[in-house]
C-alpha cells in the first residue's frame, strides 16, 4: 500500500488518521501516540462530526460508533510500515511522519484545530471515560451496544471525573451524570470539590439567582 502521489491524493480516513496520529494531544507535544483502538475509533468519530467525507463511516456496534473501514486502514499503514503500536500506543513510523507532516501542511488552520481539539479532549481519558463521554453525546449510536448497563453505572463517576479534569462544564457534567445540576452540585460538595470554579459566568449566576427567588 502506497500512499498518493506526493500525497497529492490520500483517502478520507487514511488522511484524518495520519493527521490525527500527528496531532497534538492532551501533552502539547506534536504525535502523541494515540491510546489504543478505542481512542482512534472514538477520536476519529468525533473528527467525522465535522468532515462530511467521514459522516456516514460510522455504524452503531458492539462499543458505540464504530468504523469497519478505519480499522481496515490502522492494519493496512501498520503492515506498510506508515504506523506502529507499542506500549505507549499507535504512533507515526519515520516514514508515516513523512507524509503525514505533508499532509499536515496542506490542512487548513481551523481543521488542524478541530483535529488538535478531539485529540487533546479524548486521548488521556481512561477507556470507561471515553465510552461514556460518547455514548451520553451520541446516543443514537448504541443501539447495538453490548455495554450499555456498564456506562450507566459509571456515568455519575465520570461526570464528576470529567469535571475535574475540567474536561466538560458543570452543566455538561450534569447531563453525562443524568441528574440535575443542582444535585450535582450538591454531590460535588459532599466530596469537597469545588462546584464553581469550573463553571461559566452565566451559569453560576444563572443559580444565584435560583437560590435568591426560593429564598
Amino acid at each position: 500500500m502506497e500512499i498518493g502521489s506526493s500525497v497529492g491524493y490520500t483517502e478520507p480516513i487514511e488522511k484524518y488518521l495520519l493527521l490525527l496520529l500527528y496531532a497534538k494531544g492532551p501533552t502539547k507535544s506534536m504525535e502523541e501516540p494515540i491510546r489504543g483502538d478505542i481512542w482512534l475509533q472514538k477520536e476519529l468519530f468525533l473528527v467525522s462530526r465535522n468532515v462530511d467525507e467521514l459522516r456516514e463511516e460510522f455504524d452503531s456496534y458492539l462499543l458505540g460508533p464504530f468504523s469497519e473501514a478505519v480499522y481496515e486502514y490502522e492494519e493496512q499503514l501498520k503492515v506498510s510500515d506508515y504506523i506502529q503500536q507499542d506500549r505507549e500506543g499507535l504512533k507515526l513510523t519515520e516514514k508515516g511522519r513523512q507524509i503525514a507532516s505533508k499532509l499536515w501542511e496542506t490542512t487548513d488552520e481551523k481543521e488542524r484545530q478541530m483535529i488538535v481539539d478531539v485529540k487533546s479532549l479524548l486521548n488521556d481519558l481512561s477507556r470507561i471515560e471515553i465510552l461514556v463521554f460518547i455514548y451520553q453525546a451520541f446516543e443514537g449510536f448504541t443501539d447495538n451496544s453490548v455495554i450499555k448497563e456498564e456506562v450507566e453505572r459509571n456515568r455519575l463517576p465520570v461526570a464528576i471525573s470529567l469535571f475535574r479534569k475540567r474536561k466538560v462544564s458543570l452543566e455538561r457534567a450534569s447531563e453525562i451524570a443524568n441528574i440535575p445540576v443542582q444535585k450535582f452540585i450538591s454531590i460535588l460538595q459532599e466530596k469537597g470539590i469545588p462546584a464553581f470554579d469550573y463553571a461559566d459566568s452565566e451559569l453560576v449566576e444563572e443559580m444565584r439567582s435560583s437560590e435568591t427567588s426560593c429564598s
